[in-house]
């Protein structure tokens, strides 16, 4: 009789409870690795920072505890290492992002208890006529086009309830069904990928924006649209192409469409509550649209307007009780401590000697070469850093640094090329589930695993590589 070891969860969460105590003690107690006193002004809390970033990856991989229950405990345990202080820990977290989806669970708990996700997904049903591949690339289309101009979870928020009320119809259960699959990973992905179209699509966009006119180069918002909207287009084909080939979505049966469509005749005209709904909903995102270009209106102030609007009684779309239930919590705090956790290696300028050590000589590469290595290091190393604007804030320097070394030894700039290169990996990673929030948002409803996620994004991603390397410096080269 043959035996085969087995390695029990508890056995693995314990393994990398240990792995992960022992990296972050080795780092905090070894002396500062060469050089890099040069980008840190206290070496010791830079090699602390650099533990506690390996640690805690190793406790997301192994889900020791919740997501948000490791990133709270290593965010409060920063000061014992000196690379924070509680008052600015206590004052960073909950930012913008943290209330823009509190207030957005509401306005999105508020929608799912109208009819108005059902009218949708009749629609949808009808138009479509039950054909999987439709539906998952006209839905990664139209995710992708909307958060060009919307926050990203704004854009993802408001479409989950859709979808999720489109698969419940249909019924298409959780663990069962390749079309639920397919919709729900595409869902986070077209939210993020789509921040590449403009400078309002990702707040990552705007630090670039920004570091770039240091330099020389004003990148106006047309100018911006310009230069990117192919390339979000690109590999939203390429995604949603990955999963119909990988996960083979079953067409909508008739037996499902109809489940669809009778449940849509049992309801009749809109009521009262629906149409205000529908008016605030509406305001609201017409209102996030008018923000990207008037400063004065505050995405996060429009969402507390919709939420206070829900609660009224004349609206009575959600009470309190509800919110509590149906909020996803885990996601909540893993908002306001995630940034805090795995940002404190750029906080203390260690990020900055790590990427400078790694890209030391890729500089003296051919152009196709170059770009080839930048984008496969920036989009795996992207998948380590949790948050788009902390891969600008730390990516895009190097990238300019990278084009000064090459027009120095070549005499072409690819500094505008080149900057775009995390930019899009900002937000177009699909690997693993811990490298966004959003994925944690749609994971949470059961269609899907962190192995699908990956399966559906390697050859994507992958084959997106080639791509820049070989369009970017010609595409953008045009702009230059």
């Amino acid at each position: 009789m043959k035996l085969t070891a087995r390695v029990k969860p508890s056995q693995t969460k314990m393994l990398g409870l240990v792995l992960a105590v022992i990296v972050i003690a080795a780092f905090a107690l070894i002396p500062p690795f060469a050089g890099l006193a040069e980008y840190a002004e206290d070496p010791e809390a830079a090699m602390a920072s650099i533990g506690i970033f390996i640690g805690a990856i190793i406790l997301f991989v192994s889900q020791v505890t919740p997501l948000a229950v490791s990133c709270l405990t290593l965010m409060v345990l920063l000061p014992y290492f000196g690379i924070s202080s509680l008052t600015e820990i206590w004052s960073d977290f909950g930012g913008s992002s943290f209330f823009f989806v509190f207030f957005c669970f509401g306005v999105t708990g508020a929608l799912t208890n109208t009819t108005i996700p059902l009218r949708i997904s009749a629609w949808l049903t009808k138009i479509s006529r039950g054909n999987a591949k439709v539906l998952v690339f006209g839905f990664t289309y139209v995710i992708t086009l909307l958060s060009g101009f919307l926050s990203n979870f704004g854009t993802l928020i408001m479409f989950f309830g859709i979808i999720m009320m489109f698969l419940q119809t249909a019924k298409c259960l959780p663990g069962h069904s390749n079309l639920g699959k397919c919709l729900m990973i595409a869902l986070p992905f077209a939210a993020g990928n789509g921040g590449f179209l403009t400078p309002a699509g990702s707040p990552g966009n705007l630090i670039a924006q920004s570091l770039l006119a240091n330099v020389g180069y004003d990148i106006s918002f047309g100018g911006w649209f310009l230069m990117c909207w192919p390339w979000p287009f690109v590999m939203s084909t390429l995604v949603a192409l990955s999963l119909c080939i990988i996960f083979k979505p079953e067409n909508l049966s008739q037996e499902g469409q109809q489940s669809v469509f009778d449940a849509r005749a049992e309801i009749s005209g809109f009521t009262r509550q629906e149409i205000t709904a529908m008016a605030i909903i509406i305001a609201t995102i017409a209102l996030w649209f008018l923000s990207t270009w008037i400063s004065s209106l505050n995405t996060t102030v429009i969402a507390a307007c919709a939420f206070f609007l829900m609660f009224l009684p004349v609206v009575g779309l959600m009470d309190w009780k509800t919110y509590v239930k149906e909020a996803d919590w885990n996601l909540l705090m893993m908002v306001g401590s995630v940034a805090i956790t795995m940002g404190c290696v750029n906080s203390t300028g260690a990020m900055s000697w790590v990427m400078n050590t790694l890209f030391a000589n890729v500089g003296l590469l051919n152009t196709f070469l170059l770009f080839l290595v930048v984008g496969f290091v920036i989009c795996y190393l992207r998948v380590l850093i949790p948050t788009n604007p902390s891969v600008a804030a730390i990516f895009v320097p190097v990238m300019i640094g990278i084009a000064e070394v090459v027009v120095q030894t070549s005499g072409v700039d690819y500094t505008l090329a080149m900057s775009f290169v995390p930019l899009f990996w900002g937000g177009a990673t699909i690997t693993l589930l811990y490298t966004e929030p959003i994925y944690l948002y749609t994971y949470s409803s059961g269609y899907f695993s962190a192995g699908d996620l990956f399966k559906a994004g390697l050859a994507p991603t992958l084959v997106m590589i080639v791509i820049i390397a070989a369009v970017f410096p010609i595409w953008f080269g045009m702009f230059a």
